[in-house]
């Protein structure tokens, strides 16, 4: 298998033959039953190779045009113009007045897309690690732990163990808002459900919810950034 191609392997124990799986990232996941000999896996993965390639040059186009197609990138609410330097140096993220600008070695817009997302994951878990427990002691929440993800259709999530998952690009959206997705799950700490008493406790929380939801389903796009 050519070297561009990221191969994660996993075992699935109740698995009955070898699949491939084309993830958003542009990874491909092989997975087995277990035992399998490895000299099998490559010879499945070898075989259908032309596959992959297919398929995966499908994923990767995609994820060039989400850089490529932009002119303009959110960050916590606000509206920056993308710029892209060229520097074999040092790649990463900068932001000046009005203006992000990611560096990176070449003009690969796949590679620019990971650069960019690097960045906006690491700016997330800086702000909603300390944010989430700030609200949390605000509204007196016990909060065990707090995640960033890359959901699909989700900005946040939660669980009966009080651990709280937010969506990385949740980032792009003003504080205001993303305040809201956080209190939302909060509220789902008492309420596991969308019941009358779970949206009195979110208003409480948030008077301004629906404004909030408006601005997520106007920007609902950012979740296929």
């Amino acid at each position: 298998m050519p070297d561009e191609f990221k191969l994660v392997f996993k075992v699935v124990p109740r698995s009955r033959s070898i699949k491939l799986r084309i993830m958003p990232d542009g990874s491909v996941v092989v997975t087995s039953p277990r035992f399998t000999p490895q000299f099998v896996i490559n010879q499945f993965v070898a075989k259908h190779e032309d596959w992959i390639r297919e398929k995966r040059g499908a994923v990767v186009e995609k994820l060039s045009s989400l850089v490529a197609d932009r002119e303009k990138l959110f960050f916590r609410g606000l509206e920056y113009d993308f710029r892209l330097s060229i520097s074999p140096q040092k790649e990463g993220v900068k932001i000046t007045d009005k203006i992000l600008t990611v560096t990176a070695g070449q003009e690969d817009h796949a590679r620019v897309r990971q650069i960019l997302e690097k960045w906006y994951r690491l700016q997330a878990a800086k702000h909603f690690k300390a944010r989430v427990p700030l609200l949390a002691d605000l509204v007196d929440s016990d909060v065990k732990t707090v995640s960033i993800r890359s959901q699909r259709t989700r900005w946040g999530s939660c669980s009966s163990r009080n651990t709280i998952s937010l969506n990385w690009r949740l980032i792009m959206a003003p504080d205001w808002v993303s305040d809201y997705v956080i209190y939302h799950e909060l509220a789902h700490l008492t309420h596991m459900n969308h019941s009358q008493q779970f949206w009195q406790l979110v208003e409480r929380f948030v008077p301004n919810h629906k404004d909030a939801q408006k601005w997520l389903k106007d920007h609902h796009s950012l979740l296929q950034f």
